[in-house]
């Protein structure tokens, strides 16, 4: 991902309206680009700021806001890289026992 496509993406990425993999990317870019890392600042605290403004949010730590969003990021891709893991593990052990029971009953 390059910085035109991280920019473009940064409110549906506030918003939380990324898809996984393009958020994993959008993050892995933004933690190395320090350009996008400073204007993903800009862009989360006026966001957090009008929904501070409007009750949505009680208490805002500027100072941590974007580690906040990004360390969120990356834990929510975790949490689907083990679920995927996790799912492909159960339909091969389902597909073993399948296996199986057809052999048992048959052979």
């Amino acid at each position: 991902m390059n910085c035109k496509e991280t920019q473009r993406l940064l409110v549906p990425y506030i918003n939380g309206e990324l898809e996984v993999r393009e958020e994993e990317e959008f993050v892995r870019h933004v933690r190395h680009c320090a350009e996008c890392y400073e204007e993903l600042e800009v862009y989360a605290t006026v966001f957090a700021g009008i929904r501070q403004l409007d009750g949505a949010e009680d208490l805002i730590d500027y100072r941590t806001l974007v580690e906040d969003y990004l360390e969120n990021s990356e834990e929510d891709g975790l949490d689907e890289h083990f679920l995927g893991t996790y799912t492909f593990l159960m339909k091969m052990a389902a597909t073993v026992v399948l296996f199986y029971m057809i052999v048992r009953c048959f052979f």
